[in-house]
């Protein structure tokens, strides 16, 4: 049963019923005369749940008579502004309503949920996303351009780091550091550089955001596999962006199907994925 809800075509049919039971109730009122504005107790129920939540009350009856006396207010403006034609190629309109459409799609997506097994194959194959990221610790000695950087590599040679380098407030020791905190610190050319360094030798210069450096690598500590128990949250997330992705597509393919799209052979070019479309 489990299996059979996490299927991408269970998550479509169900956005359909989804969509479909929403246009009914946006349509609810089309058997009214076209100028009438219902307004029901389910309205005014979805008002106060929704001020409950912003403001962790229920409302007092004035503010829900503002609420309200807002929500007649937007309809009738939303209703003339439509009939008039406000929402056409309006880029605000259009965005908010594909925007919807996305989150009303990965809501559904969410439906489902693996069972333990189905986590297992996904931590399984895909090692490398759950390993802890290799780390290095290091000494540098800082120096503000690259000529008086090579002069203090050839000091360090002869006499020793004590006395060498520019004055700086960078530390000289750092330890267990992943490429990505190097990098935040130093920049990313830094940071691939220095972990590309043979270790134990005073190597250099090597640039970074803030001049020039000779670095020492003093260790390194490879990636290790987490166990499956400490990196579960992470591995369900990753499922459910797969799902989600797959929802999606299949969604898309959908509405392609459902809807022509024509483009002029000038603009296909610029079509990127849908190039195919019209054709």
């Amino acid at each position: 049963m489990r299996r059979w809800f996490s299927e991408p075509l269970v998550h479509f049919l169900i956005l359909g019923g989804l969509l479909f039971g929403a246009h009914g109730w946006i349509n609810r009122g089309n058997d009214d005369p076209p100028r009438v504005l219902r307004v029901t107790a389910a309205e005014v129920n979805w008002l106060a749940e929704t001020w409950t939540k912003q403001w962790q009350r229920q409302p007092s009856e004035e503010e829900l008579r503002g609420l309200v006396a807002d929500y007649v207010k937007e309809e009738l403006l939303a209703r003339e502004a439509k009939e008039v034609g406000l929402d056409e190629n309006d880029t605000i309109v259009r965005r908010r309503l594909a925007q919807k459409m996305e989150f009303l799609v990965q809501d559904t997506a969410r439906l489902a949920e693996p069972g333990e097994d189905e986590l297992r194959r996904l931590y399984d194959t895909e090692p490398a996303r759950y390993r802890t990221p290799a780390c290095i610790s290091f000494t540098q000695i800082f120096f503000k351009t690259e000529t008086a950087a090579r002069t203090g590599l050839a000091q360090v040679a002869l006499h020793g780091p004590a006395q060498v380098g520019d004055h700086t407030l960078l530390d000289r020791e750092y330890a267990t550091l992943d490429e990505q905190t190097l990098a935040t610190l130093f920049g990313e050319q830094f940071a691939r550089q220095v972990f590309a360094l043979e270790p134990d030798r005073w190597l250099g210069p090597v640039p970074s955001a803030y001049g020039f450096h000779l670095v020492r690598v003093n260790g390194r500590e490879n990636p290790l596999l987490r166990h499956f128990g400490e990196v579960r949250t992470q591995v369900l997330e990753d499922w459910h962006r797969a799902q989600q992705a797959r929802v999606n597509e299949q969604f898309f393919d959908g509405l392609l199907k459902k809807y022509e799209v024509v483009v002029d052979e000038t603009v296909r070019p610029l079509m990127g994925p849908f190039a195919k479309v019209g054709q």
